[in-house]
């Protein structure tokens, strides 16, 4: 029975629902248009939210809207992707021969590892090992865009608060792209239980795109109308429905409740009825719930603890030889319980109402419930029930120390980590551990659950989980894995300090017994030693130590020449030098052992894109970013997204910068919440600083000063300061921000003190360029330290050779310089920058050339540059230089074209890549599962491709690209 409300007549009736369900309704009617929206039902337990949505969904079947519904359950909060399988499974199995399969290719593929079928066998396992958290989540959006192509869907989720973290995230992934589907997503909630899982349920709800509608109390009108239905045959005395209403303050199901133990003590309808109610204090729903129980035998009350224990959908058998029950026995009981609308047989046994579970679930003594959740646990493992399901039970359960239950738990945590749950199998795996008597287990189950801990983003934890299990192992092998994952793990929870300390003792010891081993830790330590700015210069000897041969010339492993390539880009050697280590390793890193092979590609893809060889760091990054897609982790993700956010913004492709910047943030974000209360944010939350970097310097480019400072604001970025390597991108990002906005002070400030840290351990000023940024900044208030610094900068950018960089540069020496040398230093920066993929740097030296050439008098020259720099900054999206450009212009008695340029020049790279899939044939849903994005930025991009071509059709999409389908790239 939906939300309590009782056989009495009224129980097919929608009291005072008739606005919310108008609500429903034309969200249903937007979503078969195409318009995709997110409502939430919210409203305290027993307000008739599953009643509305029943008859939502009703209205959605009649109007031709296909619909999946999924229920949450307090029995389910530690089953990965519960809900998410509740919704699409019944449409997996009813699907015809070959259907399925077509259903879990392409976008879904990565689903096929938590739904079974499509290409599930054919994905291979995670990079590294990491979890498969971002990959499922990508794949039920592209599985929900499929079903959504064939028929307008709706989707409900009843119980929200109930649900699953991987669930929950889901559902917070798919309300925001939603709106560029024909679907309806719709979750039910209670705000004041929020469940384990609050902060997540609280985002879904909370979103901008979603729609809340407030389910408010019956009146006296409709609690008059239940109790007529109820008592039709007696008379209801005045004050009667009055009290029954106070009693109940309108809550339908309090109301049907009541009722239910007015007419267990058969009671006449009176208000002296309800007060001797009152009076035996059945205020509560245990003790109404208790009330209807006692007249009924003891089995009933002994099932009813079953169900209880064992949750909804329980099977009948199941359920009776928990209770200790025989069949006859358990189908009386049942009967008995149905018919006081306590129970309900539909899939199972299940409760009437959630409301109902509880009361009877609390009523149980803890001990007892305990060990009714391990024998429900041995009972579903001896009939072949799903780990995830055993699992759940024994979490609830005492430890025992029993062997087999840690196996259990063990395989639930493998199984969760590869369905893309890795906070359930941290759950799962500390289970285990308080369960094993057994010291030769603990070892493993440290390492599983510090590894588990370290695919959630807890690092901290995990650095002392992996410290743990380094202590109790043996095995010398599998000592130098952990110790790997352990720099890792300190290295992310902003402790990088701590590593040397931590491994050295190991490293001494493999360097008898494993001397590659050795190698490996000493890069690993090496590398911490690299990205902490904060250490001391006599511990940064021993990074030279290890690249020592490589830098000799000699044969090395690829962790020990991807290490050195970042070394010589710090000292700031040759970028030739660097780029041949780089490739170097990038030829052999498929020799390291995989759980190595995050940092080692991290470290490449940050040599590559400083050095500049932005075509091989393009074609590498595309492939993490499809691999990872495809099945690989979030961790995979986010290093790839963030450094090619950091690539594109080089290149000028500010938009492609734009979308992985934010798709990374999202990435990470969708990882700060899976430590314990109280604990640091996720390390995962470090690839942030990059990210945000990006996107506050892709918005100065655009003007939008106030939205960067917002983004600082909202990611707690606006004043963050960290030694690690990372937060240089920001540091230097929020200076130019400072600039922006005119505070000069405070640019100085923040770039002297980030110079003062760089100097020592960063000399290339291919990372951040610090002392041109505050040579810039001082110009105005000392020329000579502004001109000092710029020289500096300047004869290291020489050495260094890459011309993006060297560009830059000049172009700062050149506006800090003296008036006779700033025309020829910004000649050379604009020369130098032809020769690069730097196309906004290019465009940028462009308009300060025309400028300082129109100062001078020669009309001409400043024109041609104004031009080539004003056409330069549009093509990249960087408006605020267009409009400068076009204002030197102005200023120079020129007439320049509008700043929307049209033609295939005028396309940025964002609508480049989407013109050309179109012009493959693609549909516009295809381009969006292809490049992530939602559908209706694919149509904006179209738009706009067609109004910069003057198209009106795709036919005519080739032709205007020169027969050039591919994407634009460095």
């Amino acid at each position: 029975m939906p939300d309590g409300l009782d056989r009495t007549g009224a129980e097919q009736r929608l009291l005072e629902r008739e606005g919310e369900l108008r609500c429903l309704g034309a969200a249903i009617a937007g979503a078969k248009a195409g318009r995709g929206a997110v409502v939430a039902l919210e409203g305290t337990a027993g307000i008739g939210k599953t009643r509305l949505l029943r008859a939502a969904m009703e209205l959605a079947a009649e109007s031709g809207v296909a619909v999946v519904s999924a229920r949450g359950g307090q029995m389910e909060t530690e089953f990965a992707f519960g809900v998410a399988r509740q919704l699409f499974e019944p449409v997996l199995t009813g699907a015809e021969n070959g259907e399925r399969e077509l259903l879990l290719e392409g976008a879904a593929a990565p689903s096929a590892w938590l739904l079974g079928g499509g290409r599930a066998d054919r994905l291979g396992e995670p990079v590294g090992g990491g979890d498969r958290s971002f990959a499922t989540l990508h794949g039920l959006y592209g599985l929900t865009a499929k079903l959504a192509a064939r028929v307008p869907l709706m989707m409900v989720v009843d119980d929200a608060h109930w649900a699953d973290v991987p669930s929950l995230r889901f559902l917070g992934y798919l309300a925001r792209r939603v709106h560029g589907l024909p679907a309806l997503l719709t979750v039910a909630v209670r705000p004041e239980d929020p469940g384990a899982h609050g902060l997540l349920l609280t985002e879904l709800v909370a979103g901008p795109e979603v729609d809340v509608v407030r389910l408010s109390p019956f009146t006296l009108d409709a609690v008059r109308t239940l109790l007529q239905d109820a008592f039709a045959a007696a008379p209801l005395e005045p004050g009667f429905v009055h009290d029954c209403w106070t009693m109940t303050g309108g809550n339908p199901f309090l109301v049907t409740q009541l009722i239910g133990a007015l007419r267990a003590r058969g009671a006449q309808p009176t208000s002296a009825a309800v007060e001797q109610v009152g009076e035996m204090g059945l205020e509560t729903v245990s003790r109404w719930i208790n009330l209807r129980l006692a007249g009924l035998p003891p089995s009933a009350t002994a099932l009813a603890a079953a169900v209880a224990v064992l949750g909804d959908g329980a099977d009948v058998v199941l359920t009776a030889r928990l209770a200790g029950l025989d069949l006859p026995s358990c189908d009386e009981a049942v009967d008995g319980l149905v018919s006081m609308s306590i129970l309900r047989v539909a899939d199972g046994l299940g409760f009437a109402h959630p409301l109902v579970r509880w009361a009877i679930y609390a009523g149980l003594p803890p001990r007892r419930r305990a060990r009714g959740h391990r024998d429900a646990a041995r009972l579903l493992w001896q009939a072949g029930g799903a780990v995830e399901h055993v699992a759940s039970h024994l979490l609830a359960a005492a430890p025992a120390g029993d062997g087999e239950v840690v196996d259990i738990l063990l395989d639930a945590a493998r199984s969760a980590t590869q369905k893309g749950a890795p906070d359930l199998a941290v759950r799962y795996l500390k289970r285990a551990l308080a369960e094993s008597a057994h010291d030769t287990s603990r070892p493993e189950l440290l390492r599983e659950l510090g590894t588990a801990e370290q695919n959630a983003g807890q690092f901290e934890a995990a650095a002392e989980n992996l410290r743990r299990a380094l202590e109790c192992t043996d095995d010398m092998a599998a000592k130098i894995e952990i110790a790997y994952r352990l720099r890792t793990a300190l290295v992310w929870s902003g402790r990088a300090h701590e590593v040397a300390p931590a491994l050295d003792g190991l490293i001494a010891e493999a360097t008898a017994r494993d001397s590659e081993g050795a190698l490996l830790l000493e890069a690993a330590v090496a590398g911490a030693l690299q990205v902490d700015l904060s250490t001391p210069r006599g511990l940064r000897d021993r990074v030279r130590q290890v690249v020592g041969p490589a830098f000799a010339g000699e044969p090395v492993p690829p962790h020990v020449s991807s290490l050195a390539a970042v070394e010589a880009l710090f000292d700031n050697e040759p970028a030739a030098r660097v780029l041949r280590l780089a490739e170097e390793a990038v030829r052999g890193w498929y020799q390291a052992p995989e759980f190595a092979r995050g940092p080692i590609k991290a470290q490449l893809f940050v040599a590559l894109i400083l050095a500049e060889s932005h075509s091989l760091a393009r074609r590498l990054l595309d492939d993490e970013v499809e691999d990872a897609r495809r099945h690989g982790s979030a961790a995979q993700f986010l290093n790839a997204a963030v450094l090619r956010s950091t690539l594109f913004h080089r290149v000028g492709m500010l938009a492609e910068a734009e979308a992985d910047a934010r798709a990374a943030l999202e990435a990470a974000h969708l990882h700060l919440r899976t430590g314990p209360s109280g604990s640091r944010p996720s390390a995962h939350s470090l690839h942030a600083p990059m990210a945000v970097a990006v996107l506050v310097d892709t918005m100065i480019e655009r003007e939008e000063i106030g939205d960067a400072e917002r983004l600082l604001t909202e990611t707690g970025l606006a004043d963050a300061d960290s030694p690690l390597l990372l937060f240089s991108f920001l540091i230097g990002a929020r200076a130019r921000l400072r600039a922006a906005q005119g505070r000069t002070a405070e640019t100085i400030n923040e770039l002297l003190a980030l110079g003062a840290r760089m100097e020592g351990a960063v000399l290339t000023p291919a990372l951040v360029p610090w002392r041109s940024q505050a040579a810039l900044a001082l110009a105005g208030t000392d020329a000579d330290a502004a001109r000092r610094l710029a020289r500096e900068e300047l004869a290291l950018a020489r050495v260094f050779g890459a011309p993006g960089t060297l560009g830059v540069v000049l172009r700062a020496a050149a506006l800090t310089g003296g008036l006779d040398e700033r025309v020829d230093l910004l000649r050379e920066s604009v020369a130098v920058l032809e020769g690069s993929t730097a196309r906004l740097e290019r465009a940028r030296s462009l308009v300060d050339l025309g400028a300082s050439l129109r100062r001078r008098g020669r009309r001409s020259e400043a024109r041609t540059a104004l031009e080539r720099g004003m056409d330069g900054a549009w093509s990249c999206g960087a408006t605020a230089l267009a409009q400068r450009a076009s204002e030197e212009l102005r200023a120079g008695g020129a007439r320049p074209r509008r700043l929307a340029l049209t033609g295939v020049d005028a396309l940025t790279g964002a609508e480049r890549g989407v013109a050309g899939l179109a012009a493959q044939g693609l549909t516009n849903r295809q381009i969006a599962e292809a490049l992530v994005i939602s559908l209706h930025t694919v149509e904006t991009h179209l738009r706009h491709v067609f109004q910069k071509l003057d198209i009106t059709s795709r036919k005519q999409l080739a032709e205007h690209l020169h027969g050039s389908h591919e994407p634009a790239s460095p």
